[in-house]
């Protein structure tokens, strides 16, 4: 079985005979199918209603255990986060450039309110949170790359 699964896939796992295969941690069992045939069976695994977390596979058969770990992912959690954060970049280079231009405006971040922070802690926040949506945005494809890099031309 392959260690990261989203939910509401679909998978298919070849059972021999004999065969227990459970899905879950010490608190919740996600799925579990019992193969009491004498013959190979192809069980499907539907992942709709899986909750996001670590979780551990079991296949017993006949005694012999084989135990691996998977990661449930919510397709959708990261796609709000991605939203969430990029919201964040939009806010303070809206307060960047009110602050080249001496404006006052406040912006509120995490419960935290921006008001009298000079340029340079603005910059940092917003270079931190680049490296967040690109690290996000890189697990999301599976790539290697970062997807933008956050530039400030002032004159």
């Amino acid at each position: 079985m392959k260690d990261k699964i989203y939910i509401g896939e679909v998978l298919y796992e070849v059972l021999p005979a004999n065969t227990v295969i459970k899905i879950g941690n010490s608190t919740q069992t996600l799925y579990e199918y019992k193969n009491e045939n004498a013959d190979d069976v192809t069980a499907l695994i539907d992942t709709k209603n899986f909750t996001a977390g670590y979780y551990t596979v079991v296949i017993n058969t006949d005694g012999n255990m084989r135990i691996s770990n998977i990661t449930v992912i919510d397709p959708m959690a990261q796609t709000n986060r991605l939203s969430e954060l990029q919201k964040q970049l939009d806010d303070i280079n809206v307060i960047i450039s009110a602050r080249i231009n001496n404006d006052n405006s406040q912006l509120t971040i995490n419960n935290k309110t921006l008001i009298h922070e000079d340029l340079n802690t603005l910059m940092s926040l917003k270079n931190s949170i680049t490296i967040q949506v690109n690290e996000l945005k890189r697990k999301m494809k599976n790539g290697s790359t970062g997807f933008f890099k956050s530039t400030i031309h002032c004159r």
